[in-house]
């Protein structure tokens, strides 16, 4: 069999974030809970302007959309953004997507609500990623509010090596590893075997630079937001409705905080 590398962008976006994603049973319905909790707890209505940051292949932005909710979403993977349109094509909705950067963001008093979603918060250095929360709080009108799903840093998933078969071959994962004093969840390496193509794809240095996530506890979050100006941070065990109080066996933790 050839052997070749892929980056971020070919790897995770397409293999990851696409093919694996759709293999997770009941993944529709589980989003359309989290997308029901974040209306409630954002106080969102029909009409209501959302930004999703680092919005993925656009699954939970559809589901806004489809409840009325005028919604601006992007991702840094062009192929996310891709296969995000065509999903609101089939779904005959219209969502405002386009390939962004969130250091990068230039919103000022837009929306009613922000969300990060599937622990799409962490992925750089510290000042970094107050830089994110600094730009979502100036993107959010006055009353605003941002909602953050995040892992427990107090009770990861049992991460373990797995096979999963997947459109077009199956995808070997191997066990995330906690940097505990870095504080920083280390990615693995992945494999996957492209029948299609009779070929093993691995992930190139892009790929695994890009692989980290750095796990804040809730005071460090609750410490980072007020300091950039949020107020009435109230965090919750689960990313679903009925609301649920936030401790160390929590299955998440969830953020949500006003402007």
């Amino acid at each position: 069999m050839e052997q070749v590398e892929l980056g971020w962008n070919d790897f995770w976006a397409e293999i990851f974030r696409v093919k694996h994603r759709r293999s997770i049973q009941g993944i529709q319905h589980y989003d359309k809970m989290v997308v029901d909790f974040c209306i409630e707890a954002l106080g969102l209505k029909k009409g209501s302007e959302l930004l999703d940051i680092a919005c993925g292949a656009g699954d939970q932005s559809v589901e806004f959309t489809k409840l009325g909710i005028n919604v601006t979403a992007f991702d840094i993977s062009e192929r996310l953004i891709e296969v995000a349109q065509e999903c609101a094509g089939d779904n005959e909705v219209t969502v405002n997507f386009f390939t962004g950067d969130m250091l990068k963001m230039s919103f000022e008093d837009q929306f009613n609500g922000a969300v990060l979603l599937s622990h799409s918060f962490g992925f750089f250095n510290h000042e970094e990623n107050m830089q994110v929360l600094k730009d979502t709080h100036k993107a959010l009108k006055e009353g605003g509010s941002l909602f953050l799903d995040l892992m427990n840093p107090y009770n990861f998933p049992k991460f373990m090596k797995t096979w999963t078969a997947l459109e077009g071959g199956y995808l070997l994962s191997e066990p995330h590893l906690l940097d505990a004093p870095a504080g920083v969840l280390r990615g693995r390496p992945a494999t996957f075997i492209d029948t299609d193509n009779n070929r093993i794809v691995l992930m190139d240095e892009d790929a695994l630079s890009n692989n980290d996530i750095r796990m804040y506890t809730a005071l460090e979050i609750r410490a980072m937001l007020e300091e950039i100006g949020f107020t009435k941070i109230e965090f919750y065990g689960q990313n679903k409705l009925p609301r649920m109080p936030y401790s160390s066996g929590s299955e998440r933790m969830v953020v949500v905080a006003s402007r």
